[in-house]
């Protein structure tokens, strides 16, 4: 696998995964991907022969950086696609200033909890109603130690 800076021609996939992962009143519109790959550090996951098989997006404010979305295709999941995005976009955001990542899930989705607890992100308080009407999240937390490296070994 092969982790990537996104560009424009990636869309039509990264769309099409989000459609995987997410019903609709829960997805990004299609523009929002767009928007993600100019202003976000955004990351997609390559399976030979250059099939997007995921995707991560991030940004840096001040000294916190943030997980804005993870998505992984459902035939492509446990099998590490997921946490080597993660470790990507936080060795990008530390490099960018980031000192701790921030990131809301779902407090329905046991699956991406676990993944990002695995990650060594701490869960901190429940957001009520974020994803809409009783559907709460989770803020989580993860404290970057200084010259910490994210990347893959």
């Amino acid at each position: 696998m092969r982790i990537r800076r996104a560009a424009l021609a990636d869309m039509p996939r990264m769309v099409e995964i989000e459609e995987q992962c997410f019903p609709e009143e829960a997805a990004f519109p299609p523009g929002m991907f767009a928007y993600l790959i100019k202003y976000a550090v955004t990351l997609v996951a390559c399976d030979p022969p250059e099939q997007i098989v995921g995707f991560i997006a991030g940004y840096v404010s001040g000294r916190v950086g943030a997980i804005y979305t993870l998505d992984v295709h459902p035939l492509f999941r446990k099998r590490g696609t997921g946490s080597e995005l993660i470790r990507a976009l936080e060795s990008e955001l530390q490099s960018l200033g980031a000192r701790a990542i921030r990131l809301e899930a779902a407090v329905a989705n046991q699956e991406a909890r676990g993944l990002y607890i695995r990650a060594g992100y701490q869960e901190s308080e429940l957001l009520r109603n974020y994803y809409g009407r009783q559907k709460h999240a989770l803020r989580m937390w993860k404290l970057l130690e200084p010259g910490e490296s994210h990347g893959p070994a």
